[in-house]
């Protein structure tokens, strides 16, 4: 019998060394700072800085759906690890774990953590195609600007699935409806609506303080795209960094229409005065609104905003020159780049 005690005694004290350790490394592990939006969606903002002088640092925000056992991610991050970090953080805190992913558009930051998972990855058509087109670049475009040790082990897999509008997402407790925005941030960006919270998971159509970036998007379908989202008139939005509750949606939105618009009116107004591309681009000032006391990322936000106007000044030059009207979702909107 005292053998026996001694042998539950032994087991149990190894039980809780066990147990110790393994809480121990998680909180060694878990850096991961999950914030609540509603019952069953979760959100994680990562930021992930350039191993350049100079260069901006790589941000993404991950949604987390679901609060019991099994959860779907949408936009697990840039690399492998990332991904890995997260499912610890899950496994740690919720005792849940990933059955499922989306990726709501091509870029690096939301589709290369797709590596670290072992499930079914769904993306609309048109990403699932961008991404075949441009990811073997940006893999290793990524590896270049974070390092080769960020970006041990990652790889890349593609979507299985393909989501089409008008399509039911079962997720988190939630029904979400899924829309496509075509040829807006990117070719194909994928909205998920919740129309019992009004809450709209939006990816990388509206950013919460960042300079945005039109390298694969136009200026009308983001317009467009916005005035989609303005008709549905949400509650809760969740996009890049960004947050917004009852009484905080329509002003990101209009935040990032100003940006939009901005570019519009300035590339008008050069038009209009007979500027050629070159003066119009040398004029150019970067809105008070992205000013940094960093001389080098106010270097690299003045070229990212000269990037961007070139893009819509040819976009608006062909519009400019069919005599057509500027944008009916830029009529009311101040020219902020002045």
């Amino acid at each position: 019998m005292l053998l026996l005690s001694c042998r539950r005694l032994l087991l149990w004290v190894a039980w809780a060394w066990s147990a110790a350790t393994y809480a121990a490394d998680c909180d060694a592990r878990d850096r991961l700072a999950f914030q609540p939006v509603l019952l069953g969606v979760s959100v994680v903002h990562g930021l992930w800085p350039s191993v350049h002088a100079g260069r901006a640092a790589h941000a993404a925000t991950t949604v987390v759906l679901g609060e019991g056992a099994e959860v779907t991610v949408v936009d697990p991050g840039p690399t492998r690890q990332a991904g890995r970090a997260l499912q610890r953080a899950l496994k740690c805190r919720r005792q849940a774990r990933v059955v499922a992913l989306i990726n709501t558009h091509a870029h690096a930051e939301q589709v290369l953590a797709n590596s670290a998972f072992r499930v079914s990855v769904a993306a609309t058509a048109g990403t699932a195609s961008a991404m075949q087109l441009r990811c073997p670049d940006c893999l290793a475009a990524m590896t270049s600007d974070l390092g080769a040790k960020a970006l041990k082990g990652t790889r890349i897999d593609w979507p299985d699935r393909t989501l089409t509008p008008g399509d039911l997402v079962q997720a988190g407790g939630r029904s979400w409806q899924v829309f496509e925005m075509r040829d807006a941030h990117t070719e194909s960006d994928l909205v998920l609506w919740s129309e019992t919270d009004r809450l709209a998971l939006v990816g990388g159509l509206v950013d919460g303080g960042r300079l945005p970036v039109l390298a694969q998007g136009r200026v009308l379908g983001w317009l467009q795209a916005l005035d989609a989202l303005q008709v549905l008139q949400p509650q809760w939005l969740v996009g890049q960094h960004l947050v917004s509750g009852p009484a905080q949606v329509q002003a990101a939105l209009q935040t990032q229409r100003d940006y939009l618009c901005s570019l519009v009116h300035y590339a008008w107004r050069g038009l209009d005065s007979g500027w050629s591309e070159a003066e119009a681009i040398k004029s150019l000032k970067l809105p008070e609104r992205w000013a940094t006391s960093s001389a080098a990322e106010y270097e690299a936000r003045r070229q990212q905003h000269q990037f961007n106007q070139l893009r819509a000044w040819r976009e608006m030059e062909l519009r400019w020159m069919d005599q057509s009207p500027r944008p009916a979702s830029c009529a009311s909107t101040p020219d902020i780049g002045r």
